[in-house]
């Protein structure tokens, strides 16, 4: 299989392009030998994350973070 269908969350999909973001050239190079562009996965989540409705993307105090 080479392609699944994962849902995610407003706040899911801003953590992996938060991730994206801090990515350093050097490790964007080597993802992109071995995956494919970085860009153009943000540019992707991106796109999905505006049609989402993030008028309350900002955590409330009562959320329990996991480890």
């Amino acid at each position: 299989m080479t392609e699944d269908f994962v849902r995610l969350n407003v706040h899911e999909i801003g953590i992996l392009l938060s991730a994206l973001q801090l990515i350093d050239l050097r490790e964007e190079n080597q993802i992109a030998k071995d995956y494919g562009s970085v860009p153009a996965l943000y540019n992707k989540l991106y796109s999905v994350w505006e049609e989402m409705d993030t008028s309350e993307t900002v955590l409330k105090n009562d959320v329990v973070p996991s480890f």
